[in-house]
Order: structure tokens, then C-alpha cells, then sequence
């Protein structure tokens, strides 16, 4: 986050035709993002989102709740071609987004077909991580490097974030009453559920904002 300060502050300090804040919201989640028009058809954007989405999940017979984290910032370099408020963005994004599950208390678990009661086990817990450092290509509208006033903005592109990287662990309250044959089972499934995932590396964004130009 310091990187992306110390960005805004020198951006500010160059000879800018336009500058533009956009409260947005997004596939990336709630966020904002700060706009620098250097000629009439080339600008430069710094962004960030943060936000989060749960929902219940199934795999096997386990239910897990789901919970999908955003926080991600990054900078665009926007190219206006008809200098206009169309623009062609590309970009580069940290991407610190995950997934964190939980399995449900109080239920039968299965791992790899095979069934363990709870009560031994206790809940499986794990999360779904991505690539640190994600790019960025997209379109969209906004308002033009060189103008001023009130805008509304739109973009549609796809984050590249890699294949996802799925952890999971039992959490038993009596180690000692876990069957041995659990954690191979475990690890087994842990293994073919990040191979189901591994095509999720493009990550869609759609995003409005409301944007104002000085």
C-alpha cells in the first residue's frame, strides 16, 4: 500500500491535464481509483478494492461456508484512441484476494469416499489463494484525460491470476482419535480439488463508478 501512496504523490506532482476520483464498485469489490489525463489520449490510473462475499459450498458430502475476500490495488495506463471517453486499459494488479471455507459442525465428513464422524475430526478448514502479482486487460469509458466535470465510468476486462492454490487442515479437538488413514485421505482430496480449479485463472471485472474531474 506504501508503493501505491508514494505513486499517487508523485503522479500529483506531474503536469496533468485532468484529474479524476471514482468511487467505483466492481467484481473486484468496493473500491476507488484515482485518475492522472498526461496528453489527450494517454492517462494512468491507481486503484484499490477491498469488500467480501459469503455463500454455503458443497464438495462431496461436506458443506462448507464460503467466504470470498477482496483486497487487491493496482495501476492502469488507459490509451484514449479517439480521444474520447473510450479508452483500452492494461495494468498491473496486487492481488491479495482469497476464499476462505470452514466445514459445517455437526455432520458426517466425507474425504475421498470416505466417511469420518465430526466428532473426531473436528471441522475442516482451508482457504483458495492466487498469484500475488495479477495483469490487467480491459475496455471501457470514462472521462477523458483532458476533461473536467462529472462522469459516469465503466470497465469490462479480465485479471489473469493464475492457477488458484487450494490449502486445507482438520482442526480435531483429540488428535489421538483421528484415524491415521484421515490425512492421506485428506491430502488426496485437497490434491484433486486444486486440480477441478486450476482453469479459474481469469478473473472477470465488470465496474461502474461515479467520476469527477478537476
Amino acid at each position: 500500500m506504501k508503493k501505491l501512496v508514494v505513486l499517487v504523490v508523485a503522479l500529483f506532482a506531474m503536469p496533468l491535464f485532468a484529474v479524476s476520483v471514482t468511487p467505483e464498485v466492481s467484481t473486484l469489490g468496493y473500491g476507488v481509483s484515482a485518475g492522472f489525463g498526461v496528453t489527450p489520449l494517454f492517462g494512468i490510473r491507481v486503484a484499490g478494492h477491498t469488500g467480501s462475499y459469503s455463500r454455503d459450498l458443497h464438495k462431496e458430502s461436506i458443506a462448507y461456508n464460503g467466504k470470498l475476500k477482496f483486497n487487491n490495488y493496482g495501476g492502469l495506463l488507459d490509451i484514449y484512441p479517439m480521444a474520447s471517453g473510450f479508452r483500452l486499459s492494461g495494468g498491473i494488479f496486487g492481488n491479495d484476494n482469497k476464499i476462505d471455507l470452514a466445514s459445517k459442525p455437526g455432520q458426517t465428513i466425507t474425504v475421498n469416499g470416505v466417511p469420518y464422524p465430526s466428532d473426531a475430526i473436528g471441522n475442516v478448514t482451508g482457504d483458495v489463494k492466487f498469484s500475488r502479482t495479477s495483469p490487467y486487460l480491459g475496455f471501457g469509458w470514462g472521462n477523458k484525460p483532458s476533461g473536467h466535470g462529472f462522469g459516469v465510468t465503466f470497465d469490462l476486462g479480465v485479471l489473469y491470476q493464475g492457477s488458484p492454490k487450494l490449502r486445507v487442515q482438520a482442526n480435531p479437538k483429540n488428535p489421538a482419535l483421528v484415524p491415521a488413514s484421515f490425512y492421506t485421505n485428506l491430502e488426496t482430496e485437497r490434491a484433486k480439488t486444486e486440480n477441478d480449479i486450476k482453469n479459474y485463472k481469469y478473473w472477470p471485472v465488470v465496474g461502474v463508478g461515479f467520476s469527477f474531474s478537476f
